[in-house]
């Protein structure tokens, strides 16, 4: 009897054991992964940071609200399949020059400027 209850002792507690890990799920300073916005460091040591990383894109859509005030264009556009965005309305901080351009209800085609998500509008062209 007492072999059995030492052998089931034991083989419990070699199951809870093989159960645990030896160390915690994630990391205490995640890497970044390709691509991500985080912050990478270069051979040479120097670190880039995510405002550094902007991508451009163009589209196109119709100009559904323009606010000087706060300097924004509001556009209806298509997909963007440069930056992986589907058709949607946005509303997108803008250049002075694609202010003077912009009216509500005008089809046009227009250049992007994408950081950390967010995209300022930086020219329009009629479309």
């Amino acid at each position: 009897m007492k072999r059995r209850i030492i052998l089931m002792f034991g083989l419990t507690t070699v199951l809870t054991a093989c159960g645990q890990r030896a160390e915690p799920e994630t990391p205490a300073m995640p890497m970044a992964e390709p691509r991500s916005p985080r912050a990478s460091v270069a051979v040479d040591g120097a670190s880039s940071s995510p405002a550094a990383e902007a991508k451009t894109a163009d589209g196109a859509g119709v100009i559904t609200a323009v606010d000087p005030a706060v300097s924004t264009i509001t556009i209806n556009h298509e997909p963007i399949r440069s930056i992986g965005w589907p058709a949607m309305t946005m509303k997108f901080k803008a250049s002075p020059a694609a202010l003077q351009e912009a009216a509500v209800g005008d089809r046009i085609q227009f250049d992007l400027t994408v950081r950390d998500g967010a995209g300022e509008v930086t020219a329009i062209y009629p479309h």
